[in-house]
């Protein structure tokens, strides 16, 4: 977590050798291969918290090791929940205001476009301007030491 910027959690580590001591005279290519590596987590790169997949190459030497890693985006393609219902919700200031809400859907993946409506029932107020806001909502830890952080994305008005 950025917050905790010394502290790093390693979930998921494999190593492989892949040669053996000696000299190293001229470019080599060497093969490598992690089969069935269970990735149960999407690549995430947030306001606090970064979940990254990297191979690291380490060439071990008498002096300073060499150390490179290279980033993998991990894409996760699952099966869209199937609970998956349409939200409508009622905002409004009493004989003066009512608005409602409606969302095509209640779960979205960070691709989907949103759709939505929104129906102006009565007005009894001069309205200026009406503003659309997309936020991102990122929760980290867990209760009681939970910590959020938003951040708008986007605006409409």
């Amino acid at each position: 977590m950025f917050f905790d910027r010394g502290n790093h959690y390693e979930f998921l580590s494999l190593g492989q050798e892949l040669a053996a001591p000696g000299d190293l005279q001229h470019p080599q290519t060497y093969d490598f291969n992690f089969k069935n590596v269970e990735k149960q987590y999407e690549s995430y790169n947030g306001i606090n918290v970064r979940l990254r997949y990297f191979v690291r190459v380490t060439v071990s030497r008498r002096m300073a090791d060499v150390i490179r890693e290279k980033d993998i985006w991990v894409y996760s393609y699952r099966i869209p929940p199937e609970s998956n219902n349409s939200i409508k919700m009622d905002v409004g200031i009493e004989d003066c205001l009512h608005i409602e809400f409606e969302y095509s859907k209640s779960k979205y993946h960070l691709k989907d476009v949103i759709v939505g409506r929104i129906y102006f029932l009565l007005v009894r107020l001069k309205i200026k301007h009406m503003e659309l806001s997309i936020i991102r909502r990122e929760t980290t830890g867990a209760a009681p030491n939970q910590y959020n952080e938003s951040e708008t994305l986007v605006r409409f008005e």
